[in-house]
């Protein structure tokens, strides 16, 4: 034991003996003694610090500095950076304040001093002595810099936003609220956003002297990570259909309503959208879909196109890249496209004209379901309920069939009420009346619909079908 604390009293005096050192070390001079002016971009010296050693050992001294609010837009450079000083000599070194060209006007606080370096066995150890503090007041045309940070939908996200200065990258300011306000100098910076440690998105700007800049960033706080569509063959080569399989990354806030919707094209016309998915709440971190796509009308020779296509009441929020598929004759099961003059080309020729009677019959059906007698007269959303006003125009009583309430522009349902009832309870319009239909919406979709991209609202009955488009 004895041993032991022998042993520790060489370090001991050597840790005493800096300690004692470091009490003698004097810091004194004019830098304290004035409130200092500095344009941006500008340089100011003539102020000193002076450093003494009224000790009895020599002694070594490394300047050092601290500039309040923290940024190395505004340095402070000395006359000398490192020195030793003998006992009793003392050292004036000149400070010299510089401002950057991009540095922020304002004021900061200043402090300058000396620390003293002592060798303790293998490590330098750097003990602060005194230091001098003065006001360094930054001047010059100052400009004000506004962030927000939004998603998709234009809702501030409350995320880690940084704005940089360039092309240094030092950090102005940072918040964590998805607002930020900066008073800037003249020049380029940017704004970066993170969400539990994601980079999200980033924006480059250039700031006039005396500039009120407003920048919106917008986020994906919501996106595919991964999708692909490959093709699902037999032995002999002939495909059954596509596996088309993607992944969704949720990082803010579960989604409502969300469904997952597969557009596909052929030949680049488009061909269908197909609904993968629908979730009551889309959750946090990664979700994974799975489809086997079978065109309705089979499989045809030529380019079939792929993207998936995130909703969220109605409201698109993200889609993926467009993966393409080739689809030969042989994977098709068909031989190929009879050319001019082939056996064949008759009987494409009343394919073509009996699909264009088709269309003709489905256009004339259209126009007049257009002039049908039933029209929706106003949709109001409130108080937990959608209240729906509907129109009879013709003589004859109208039985209520169904009602559908369908977000725009993805036409994801919303509402589908079968057999509704107006607020007197009957199930039937008399003629040439108008009648409220009342719609539960208790957990505000409609209402959330309405105010982004708008519903359609659709009332069929056993005369005719009546539908209209409404926004908040």
């Amino acid at each position: 034991m004895k041993r032991a604390v022998l042993g520790l009293l060489p370090l001991l005096l050597v840790l005493l003996t800096a300690s004692m050192a470091t009490a003698y070390i004097g810091v004194s001079g004019d830098f304290y003694a004035h409130t200092y002016q500095v344009p941006i971009g500008g340089t100011l010296s003539g102020s000193k610090v002076v450093i003494s050693n009224p000790s009895n050992e020599t002694i070594h001294v490394r300047m050092v500095y601290q500039v309040n609010p923290q940024t190395d837009l505004l340095r402070v450079e000395f006359s000398e950076k490192e020195f030793t000083l003998e006992p009793g000599e003392r050292k004036v070194v000149y400070v010299t304040l510089k401002a950057a060209p991009n540095c922020p006007p304002g004021n900061y606080t200043v402090v300058v001093g000396g620390e003293e370096i002592k060798q303790v066995g293998n490590e330098s150890i750097a003990t602060p002595s005194g230091a001098l503090k003065a006001t360094v007041v930054v001047t010059g045309e100052g400009s004000t810099v506004r962030v927000v940070v939004v998603d998709v939908t234009g809702n501030v996200v409350p995320v880690d936003t940084v704005l940089l200065s360039l092309p240094s990258r030092y950090p102005i300011k940072r918040t964590d609220t998805g607002r930020l306000e900066a008073v800037v100098a003249p020049g380029k910076y940017r704004v970066e956003a993170y969400l539990a440690g994601n980079f999200l998105n980033s924006t480059e700007f250039e700031v006039g002297p005396n500039e009120e800049k407003e920048i919106k960033l917008v986020v994906r706080t919501v996106y595919f990570l991964a999708f692909d569509a490959t093709p699902a063959t037999n032995a002999e080569g002939r495909i059954g259909y596509a596996y088309v399989v993607s992944t969704v990354r949720n990082l803010f806030r579960p989604l409502k309503n969300a469904e997952i919707v597969l557009s596909v094209a052929y030949n680049g016309k488009p061909l269908e959208n197909v609904s993968v998915s629908r979730i009551p709440l889309l959750p946090l971190n990664d979700t994974e879909f799975k489809y086997n796509y079978v065109p309705t009308d089979g499989w045809r020779p030529g380019t079939y196109s792929f993207q998936m296509l995130l909703y969220s009441n109605g409201q698109l929020y993200a889609r993926t890249d467009v993966k393409s598929l080739e689809v030969t004759p042989e994977m098709a099961g068909v031989s190929a496209a009879p050319g001019p003059g082939v056996a064949g080309g008759n009987e494409n020729r009343y394919i073509y004209i009996g699909l264009a009677a088709v269309v003709v019959i489905l256009v004339a059906l259209f126009l007049m379901r257009k002039k049908g007698p039933i029209k929706i007269v106003d949709a109001r959303a409130g108080d937990g309920k959608l209240k729906v006003r509907v129109e009879n125009t013709s003589k004859n009583d109208a039985m209520l069939l169904r009602l559908r309430v369908l977000a725009l522009p993805s036409k994801v349902e919303v509402a589908d009420i079968k057999k509704p009832k107006l607020v007197d309870g009957s199930k039937k319009l008399p003629g040439k009346s108008i009648g409220i239909i009342e719609v539960p919406d208790e957990d505000g979709s409609i209402m959330e619909a309405m105010e982004s991209g708008g519903v359609i609202v659709r009332v069929e009955t056993n005369i005719g079908v009546g539908e209209a488009k409404f926004k908040v």
